[in-house]
């Protein structure tokens, strides 16, 4: 995932990316699998599951954006 020769802040970001990436990918099967059913969840989990994955990306791109600007 992070080379060896990677800054820590682009180490951070890309972790917080692809945790972010995952657990959405995890939340698309899950909530595949719940279509079917008559199962539903609720609203606050519902909102919780799609803002963590979002608010990770979004973390990892700012934490990118933010050590490219202070290194220049």
């Amino acid at each position: 995932m992070a080379a060896a020769g990677m800054k820590p802040y682009v180490k951070l970001a890309s972790t917080l990316v692809v945790v972010g990436m995952g657990l959405f990918s995890a939340e698309q099967i899950g909530l595949g699998r719940f279509a079917h059913g008559t199962t539903h969840l609720n609203g606050v989990l519902l909102s919780a599951m799609v803002l963590v994955p979002l608010g990770l990306v979004a973390t990892g791109a700012v934490i990118f954006v933010y050590g490219k600007m202070r290194r220049l």
